[in-house]
């Protein structure tokens, strides 16, 4: 009985020891080990879209951002010439309603210093003149909608189209000069306001990080100005309005004019950031 043992124990031995000198064999027991081997969790097993319901909803749909606008503009008329420059930054948060529509809200403020030089004329007919050294400090609120036209480049850049409402004062202060017969005198403070229909270009860095350049030059509108006055003498008040259709912002046409010599006139830089 114990041969019949030794003999059945000496054939399996055998057998097992063949097949492992067998390739094939042995590739297929590895891959079986190694697959055995692999013990997967259910973490393993979530997909990366599904990964996205781990992050808050208000991650994945709120941002924020900033624009820059820096420029210089000279300026040329019949009885003023006007030079300066001007540094504005707005910084902004917004809501991705869609893939392609977000809305936002914009609170600014523009620090600008503007020289002029009125001409007179006087009773004998000669000619003189008086220059004119203006700050003006500036905040302005603007909601606004964005709706994407066109991906490029893999998605890496997008083309905009933006509509937006804005609403501002400006608070004038004479620095140096005479403003008597000129168009600061008396003047308290102004009110903009006005609608503007512009292009947007995106260049998306990471999936954090956009770059922005807002083209206020070619923008489609309307703009007004409420000019606040007190006369010096009296104390009374009055006010002085004006509106304007914007057709390209108007800065287009005064470049085309040559009224105007820009810097980095009618652009806005910016940077939009997600959490």
């Amino acid at each position: 009985m114990n041969r019949i043992y030794v003999v059945i124990a000496t054939m399996l031995l055998g057998t097992v020891i063949a097949a492992a000198q067998d390739d094939h064999i042995a590739d297929g027991l590895r891959s079986i080990a190694a697959i055995a081997g692999e013990t997967k969790t259910m973490e393993d097993s979530v997909s990366a879209d599904a990964l996205v319901m781990d992050v808050p909803l208000w991650k994945q749909k709120l941002y924020y951002g900033y624009y820059f606008d820096i420029y210089y503009h000279q300026d040329s008329k019949t009885d003023k010439k006007e030079n300066g420059w001007s540094i504005a930054v707005t910084p902004e948060i917004g809501w991705r309603l869609k893939e392609r529509m977000y809305i936002g809200l914009r609170l600014g403020g523009t620090y600008q210093d503007t020289y002029s030089t009125y001409t007179y004329e006087k009773l004998d007919g000669t000619k003189y003149n008086e220059d004119l050294r203006v700050m003006y400090g500036s905040w302005d609120v603007t909601p606004y909608m964005r709706y994407r036209l066109k991906t490029l480049f893999h998605d890496k850049v997008g083309i905009w189209l933006e509509g937006h409402l804005y609403a501002g004062m400006e608070f004038p202060r004479v620095m140096d000069g005479t403003v008597k017969g000129t168009d600061y005198e008396g003047l308290r403070h102004n009110v903009t306001y006005g609608a503007q229909l512009s292009p947007v270009i995106t260049y998306q860095f990471n999936k954090k990080s956009t770059f922005q350049i807002f083209f206020s030059i070619m923008s489609l509108g309307y703009s007004g100005t409420t000019r606040f006055y007190e006369d010096p003498s009296t104390g009374n008040r009055h006010n002085e309005f004006s509106n304007d259709v914007i057709l390209f912002s108007g800065k287009l046409k005064n470049m085309i004019a040559n009224q105007f010599t820009p810097g980095l006139y009618g652009l806005k830089f910016g940077v939009q950031k997600s959490f």
